[in-house]
């Protein structure tokens, strides 16, 4: 089991990961409600930044709710 310590940093980087994907989020359909024309790089830049961040929380979960079978 992990120890408060532990868990408490966990709970942070998630906190601060799901700040980051709102972020990224926000910059994406303020693009998009601006009709604002922007290149395949920043795109994809973005693009790449939201999926890893996804990832990135899925991680932190996991390691923060263990999956427990019943």
């Amino acid at each position: 089991m992990l120890n408060n310590d532990n868990f408490g940093k966990l709970q942070q980087q998630l906190c601060e990961l799901k700040l980051e994907e709102r972020r990224v989020c926000s910059d994406i359909s303020r693009l998009v409600n601006k009709n604002q024309t922007i290149d395949f790089f920043q795109a994809q830049k973005l693009n790449k930044m939201r999926s890893g961040i996804k990832n990135k929380i899925k991680v932190v979960e996991a390691k923060i709710m263990p999956n427990i079978i019943a």
